[in-house]
């Protein structure tokens, strides 16, 4: 099931959200993959931009689709989890 997902392999550390931030911007908005950037940690995630538009379109986005339930499920299934 879905649910098992955070239970066996989500940790929900900087290296697993930034993952699922880079299938969520190959997949949704790839129009910005060229435009963000990321430097993650163990304990925090982080995306940059010299582009303050285009970083600011990421995070309302991927702060959209990880409220759609139903979107960061199948994003998950495709992110390479530590």
């Amino acid at each position: 099931a879905a649910s098992d997902v955070y239970k066996r392999q989500f940790e929900g550390n900087g290296y697993d959200w930034e993952s699922l931030a880079r299938v969520f911007v190959e997949e949704q908005v790839p129009e910005l993959s060229d435009k963000i950037d990321f430097d993650s940690e163990s304990s925090m995630f982080c995306a940059y931009s010299k582009d303050k538009e285009a970083l600011k379109s990421f995070i309302l986005q991927f702060k959209e689709a990880c409220e759609n339930h139903v979107l960061i499920m199948d994003l998950f299934f495709r992110a390479e989890l530590d």
